[in-house]
């Protein structure tokens, strides 16, 4: 007799980052002698058999309104649409076209994937105003669902409709909890549980040797880097003109930009390249694009650093450099807050603050001593309260509630 808890973990993400990234370290966590977590998701298939082996996945690339909206925009920048009433009417249409063309479509879809397997339990991976067709799919299959707020809401009369339709939320950050509170949702239905790492990958073990001869990097020379997306609001823009000013202080230093351009957008991307150049980083900031071997790069830094400029929902970075024993610049808004303590494993500095980014970072780059200890620190922080065995002992505690 199996009576394993059946999971069907639904996400909507089909480019790499934060939350299929969280979603993996949940999923191998799990034990496997207690739950059979079901997975829909756009991740390449590829990925699914490296990431996910031995996990049944199903592909499917979700159809996203601020994605697949070509026509809309077109439509709505007609000039008559300028007036108020007309505009209303165009977004009611849109949404009852989403709703019943697209979404209920995708929960039947959803519905029969979960009547195959059996499932007891919904759970939502990502952003819950884009999952209403998980929503629903909970709904027809008759089992509570579970969501997984990754970034913020907007705060909204739909999304806050949406929210009532969950039975529990589960929040990667204090933050995202006070943004569920904004929605309406009663403190006893949400549950903080940090993302975490698998610690064995972000280890003393990692080597980067390989990397000194790939970059070309002189031994001794003090390297910092930003790693994730390269998108705005990941402060790509900031970190450079914070180099610009580090460079001036440590004119051998080198700065990393360790990510690709996003959803395929290279526009962005390309953009940064130009500044850099422009700033006369052109030699003091190297763009890697999109890596794997993300622990030896951190291992090959001497500060990580993190810059966004808007609040961040969690900062899978900042704790993988915690967890390389490296000390973080972080930007105080969101996750980080929740994450790094401010003069122990690390330097917090107001959001946009270029100036700031550039004095903690180079504080730390001036005392060997320092970035040592918070380091250490960092590492124990992490092994204490963002370890993946933690994570998957609060999401089992979580499945097992809504479940017989």
């Amino acid at each position: 007799m199996n009576d394993k808890i059946k999971v069907l973990v639904l996400d909507n993400t089909f480019t790499f980052g934060g939350a299929i990234n969280s979603l993996c370290h949940l999923i191998n966590a799990l034990d496997k002698e207690r739950f059979e977590p079901i997975i829909v998701t756009g991740q390449r298939e590829e990925l699914l058999k490296e990431k996910f082996t031995g996990t049944t996945c199903y592909n499917h690339m979700p159809r996203l309104p601020w994605i697949d909206n070509h026509n809309y925009t077109k439509i709505a920048s007609l000039p008559f649409f300028k007036n108020s009433m007309l505009r209303f009417i165009l977004n009611l249409s849109r949404f009852l076209y989403w709703v019943f063309l697209v979404d209920f479509s995708e929960a039947l879809y959803f519905r029969r994937i979960g009547k195959r397997h059996g499932v007891q339990l919904v759970h939502l991976n990502n952003i819950m105003g884009s999952q209403l067709s998980g929503i629903m799919a909970a709904k027809l299959l008759g089992v509570p669902c579970v969501a997984h707020l990754r970034d913020f809401e907007e705060v909204h009369p739909i999304t806050k409709f949406y929210a009532r339709l969950v039975d529990h939320h589960v929040a990667i950050s204090g933050a995202i909890k006070d943004n569920l509170l904004l929605l309406g949702v009663s403190e006893e239905k949400i549950s903080v549980v940090h993302d975490a790492l698998d610690l064995d990958e972000f280890n003393g073990a990692v080597h980067c040797n390989y990397l000194v001869r790939e970059f070309g990097l002189e031994s001794g020379k003090l390297r910092y880097g930003i790693f994730g997306r390269v998108v705005d609001w990941k402060g790509i823009r900031e970190f450079l003109h914070a180099a610009r000013i580090i460079a001036d202080q440590f004119p051998e230093a080198c700065g990393f930009i360790v990510g690709g351009p996003s959803d395929g957008d290279v526009a962005f991307y390309d953009e940064m390249v130009v500044l850099a150049y422009e700033l006369g980083l052109k030699d003091k900031v190297v763009f890697t694009g999109y890596r794997k071997d993300i622990p030896a790069l951190m291992k090959l830094m001497d500060v990580v650093v993190h810059a966004s400029n808007r609040p961040e929902p969690f900062g899978m970075v900042v704790i993988e450099g915690m967890a390389m024993g490296k000390p973080v610049v972080a930007t105080r808004a969101g996750g980080p807050i929740d994450i790094v303590a401010d003069g122990r494993t690390g330097l917090l500095v107001d959001v946009g603050d270029e100036v700031a980014l550039a004095e903690a970072v180079i504080a730390l780059l001036q005392q060997i001593e320092l970035r040592q200890k918070m380091g250490r620190l960092g590492r124990e922080r992490v092994e204490e309260l963002f370890n993946n065995k933690l994570y998957a002992e609060k999401m089992q505690k979580i499945f097992q509630r809504f479940t017989p």
